[in-house]
């Protein structure tokens, strides 16, 4: 089923029927400016809310990209965590409207019980990723955010790992010389 929103003024009855099904266990599709999450209880990727979990440490790095796209794994009461806090109008105001953190993963549109419609589709800007619950930190992913501004706003230098380190084809290609050869005269 498909609800669509042009106007957060008038959406609200729609939004709430969103959340209400979705607190009955219905998945539902949320648009943001990284794609649609697959938001439900079985959703464990990241977890989506209106504002940065209080972590008082991390408050200036909330403050230079959220909400954006930036997904940053903390460690709090509950462990590790990803978290993202999305700019779409759309996903800010269901959020708002949770009141709570909630778990979901990016894609899965066509696994959806509901979706939640805005009047453009969502642009599927590219996420960073870094891990901040290890030391020295972890730079995951790059996506919009660049690892040179992240590293200033924090204030410390991060480590390529995972998806982030450069694969093998794209490293420079290697020089050939031709080879020199010497005579030895007898």
């Amino acid at each position: 089923m498909i609800l669509e929103i042009t106007s957060l003024r008038k959406g609200g009855e729609v939004l709430a029927q969103a959340l209400l099904a979705w607190r009955d266990g219905q998945q539902l599709a949320l648009p943001t400016e990284c794609g649609y999450f697959l938001l439900g209880q079985s959703q464990k990727e990241v977890w989506l809310s209106a504002e940065g979990p209080d972590l008082a440490e991390f408050r200036p790095l909330f403050e230079t990209f959220w909400p954006g796209p930036l997904r940053l794994r903390l460690r709090d009461q509950h462990g590790k965590r990803s978290w993202q806090v999305p700019a779409h109008p759309l996903a800010q105001a269901f959020l708002k409207l949770a009141g709570q953190p909630v778990a979901a993963r990016a894609g899965g549109l066509e696994e959806a019980d509901l979706q939640l419609h805005w009047k453009d589709p969502p642009l599927e800007v590219a996420w960073s990723e870094v891990d901040c619950a290890c030391t020295p930190w972890r730079w995951l992913r790059s996506g919009l955010v660049e690892r040179r501004e992240f590293e200033w706003a924090a204030g410390r230098t991060t480590i390529l790992s995972g998806a982030a380190l450069p694969r093998r084809e794209h490293a420079p290609a290697p020089i050939f010389r031709e080879k020199q050869s010497y005579r030895v005269e007898p």
